[in-house]
């Protein structure tokens, strides 16, 4: 099979046609480049969406972190007593000295009024890093879509656990994320990222304190 097509040039006053033809296998290669084209195409824009949302969530995560955590790096490095434990705002009990400095609250006061402070605890059923103050009843959610990985941790320079209240530690936050909010991407087997987590270290800078 051939498909022929004609070229028409004026010679000499007259009008010739020259025929030119395209055979079957001719235009069976070009289809088969064209679409090897297209289906590069394709392939490169979902590549290039793909990690345009791996940026986005990178982003969000980042920046959402930063607006929350900022306000407890500002809260722990003003106190003049923290103590850490286990509870909620209603409920706190702190850890015992001699015991393990580990809890899932962190009560932070700004002065050596213990009864006025704040208290920052993870929330385990709602998977929320939760701040309240003393007098509030309600608190503010500061990270969300957490796994059971989260706690607060009294440490000395060398990282190692502390087991008394004597003098002032470093406070070791560690939070695992189950996924982030804006935009939705979720962490796990198959997604975007198979592990994702948080972890920082802080102290305060007031020297007096405990």
């Amino acid at each position: 099979m051939t498909l022929r097509a004609f070229k028409c040039q004026s010679v000499s006053g007259r009008r010739e046609c020259a025929e030119n033809a395209l055979t079957i296998v001719e235009l069976m290669v070009t289809m088969v480049v064209f679409g090897l084209t297209i289906v590069a195409l394709i392939y490169s824009n979902l590549y290039g969406m793909r990690q345009d949302e791996l940026v986005n969530s990178k982003l969000g995560a980042s920046d959402s972190s930063r607006r929350g955590f900022e306000v407890l790096m500002r809260d722990v490095r003003s106190a003049k007593i923290w103590l850490l434990g286990n509870g909620n705002l209603s409920s706190f009990t702190p850890v015992a000295n001699g015991s393990a400095q580990q809890g899932n609250a962190l009560k932070v006061c700004l002065s050596t009024d213990t009864n006025t402070y704040i208290l920052y605890y993870f929330d385990t059923s709602a998977r929320q890093l939760r701040r309240g103050h003393s007098g509030a009843g309600a608190t503010k959610m500061i990270a969300q879509n957490l796994t059971n990985a989260m706690y607060f941790r009294a440490e000395d320079y060398r990282g190692v656990m502390q087991y008394d209240l004597s003098h002032k530690d470093v406070i070791h936050v560690w939070m695992e994320f189950a996924q982030f909010q804006y935009p939705m991407t979720k962490v796990g087997p198959g997604y975007y990222y198979d592990y994702y987590k948080m972890e920082f270290r802080l102290t305060s800078h007031v020297p007096d304190g405990p």
